[in-house]
């Protein structure tokens, strides 16, 4: 019996061992590498994963929001606290990042690191001399490409912000300009930006070729920020800038020129919305689309604090009739979204999971995808 039993389990070892010659493989080479178009598919965005737990990792991750299966197509290093932008006229990426000799301590070097879209290497990096780049969390008005690309501006703070200029030809610092009381980069007119100031003005700077200051416009006080503070994290829709406040006014401002021009307010909520107290919140809770429409994140219940908590519907305005068109029910509240400009435009969400939903404009629910476990993909580019 026992030698039986021993056949019987030589007899399934063999079977299982054997393997027929058309079942190999053949070796994969190494390395092994792919490249990616210079143009990105219009249904790729760039998810920056801030990633607290280790900041030293933080890393701009590529996805593709309507494939169903290999939706990672790569990523670029984003090293504490840093922020990114793509180029429309170049294939390559840029981040401001930050390092330090010791890992997470010692001398700190500021960089902006160049890299190229069909690779992902880093090719170019620009050291910023005075280290002093602002470190705070990721926003897309912290680091933005003007005048045809030709300058890229780079939040600074020391602890006075100040915005760098830098030659994207040359990649030479060109100047640092002053916006002491007011903070963030809003591109104005050709070479310009503004920013938002403390006291409830804004601050309109332009430059010449070499970097230069040609004008400083200082914008009175236009809202209250005790009583009904503005979101620092406006939707352009072509040179207008859509501003959002705590208690769901809108306050469009025209960029198009180097004064910036206030346009007339108009709310998000209706009369019985406002009693209800629905407000607008989140990270990046507002996007656009090509239609001039506004896509916002909506909770019910607001109160002071809850700006940052997200939201369980997208509310859809027209910016023509300042009237909202639709409602879309979240399965999962949002923190942040965006809207890609593709044919078929997606609407994308990181949810407070920090997991990526995908939604039609209809509202139809299409696809979860992850970024990665432990990831905070809190601020979400379309493709230029």
């Amino acid at each position: 019996m026992r030698k039986q039993l021993t056949n019987a389990i030589s007899a399934v070892l063999v079977a299982c061992c054997v393997l027929p010659a058309a079942a190999d493989l053949a070796p994969e080479p190494i390395p092994s590498v792919e490249t990616l178009p210079s143009a990105y598919p219009d249904t790729w965005v760039f998810a920056h994963d801030v990633n607290f737990n280790s900041m030293i990792a933080g890393k701009v991750a590529i996805i593709d929001v309507a494939a169903d299966t290999n939706e990672f197509k790569g990523f670029v290093d984003a090293s504490i606290m840093a922020n990114f932008v793509e180029s429309k006229d170049k294939p390559l990426l840029y981040v401001a990042e930050s390092f330090y000799s010791r890992g997470t301590s010692g001398t700190r070097t500021d960089v902006i690191s160049i890299y190229d879209k069909t690779t992902l290497k880093r090719t170019k990096e620009v050291l910023l001399p005075k280290n002093n780049r602002a470190q705070i969390v990721a926003s897309k008005y912290m680091l933005k490409l003007v005048d045809n690309d030709k300058y890229l501006l780079i939040l600074a703070f020391t602890p006075a912000a100040s915005v760098m200029v830098m030659d994207t030809d040359s990649l030479g610092i060109l100047s640092e300009l002053p916006i002491a009381g007011c903070n963030l980069i809003y591109p104005m007119g050709d070479k310009g930006f503004a920013s938002l100031c403390g006291n409830g003005g804004m601050k309109a700077v332009s430059f010449d070729k070499k970097g230069q200051e040609t004008s400083r416009i200082d914008v009175k006080p236009f809202f209250s920020v005790e009583d009904d503070p503005l979101f620092d994290k406006p939707v352009f829709i072509g040179k207008t800038a859509y501003f959002f406040s705590y208690k769901s006014q809108v306050q469009p401002i025209d960029l198009s020129a180097s004064e910036p021009k206030l346009l007339p307010t108009w709310s998000l909520v209706s009369d019985e919305e406002a009693k209800q107290n629905w407000r607008p919140g989140g990270w990046q809770f507002a996007s656009s689309d090509d239609d001039k429409l506004l896509y916002v994140v909506m909770h019910k219940d607001g109160y002071n604090g809850s700006h940052k908590f997200g939201g369980e519907e997208v509310w859809v305005f027209d910016t023509t009739t300042q009237k909202r068109v639709q409602r879309i029910t979240l399965k999962k509240n949002a923190f942040s979204i965006e809207v890609t400009r593709s044919e078929t435009p997606l609407l994308v969400v990181t949810n407070v999971e920090m997991g990526l939903d995908i939604y039609d404009l209809k509202g139809e629910y299409q696809r979860f995808i992850s970024v990665g476990d432990s990831t905070m993909p809190i601020v979400l580019h379309r493709g230029r």
